[in-house]
């Protein structure tokens, strides 16, 4: 029987097929995705969307700067893709490995034991989010280093 630490994959055949339909089209489109940001530098090309916060307010959201981040990740630029978004790189990670365990439960039909946070600690990682989108647009030394930019 499952516990509550662990991903179950889908009982009916239907729901097998399309969620390895799911992850098939993801495995797709991740290399796809990242193929595209590495050739057309968000930098250079505005063909990405604009983030709608930023654009509204004139503010940094807590995600602003990531696609930039993740474009000096695939360049291997790990100094220049902190100063985009810190918050961003210290929690992909957390993102690829919940990614690849709901990927890899459906792939294999077995369940799969995750990580999986407590309500005290769901409540730290809102405040942190939180707190990050609004100490990045303190324009005071050092706090403006959170904002994104260029080194």
């Amino acid at each position: 029987m499952a516990t509550a630490n662990e991903i179950t994959p889908p009982k009916s055949p239907s729901q097998r097929r399309a969620r390895i339909l799911l992850v098939l089209f993801a495995a797709l489109i991740v290399p796809i995705g990242a193929s595209i940001l590495y050739t057309f530098p968000p930098s250079e090309y505005s063909i990405y969307p604009p983030c709608v916060f930023h654009w509204l307010t004139g503010l940094h959201c807590p995600g602003c700067g990531a696609t930039r981040c993740v474009y000096a990740l695939l360049c291997l630029d790990l100094p220049q893709a902190f100063a985009y978004n810190p918050l961003f790189v210290l929690a992909l990670p957390l993102f690829a490995y919940s990614g690849a365990c709901s990927a890899c439960s459906v792939w294999t039909g077995k369940p799969i034991r995750v990580l999986r946070l407590k309500g005290w600690a769901v409540v730290i990682v809102l405040v942190v989010v939180f707190a990050f989108g609004v100490l990045r647009n303190i324009d005071v030394y050092p706090l403006n280093l959170l904002a994104p930019h260029q080194l």
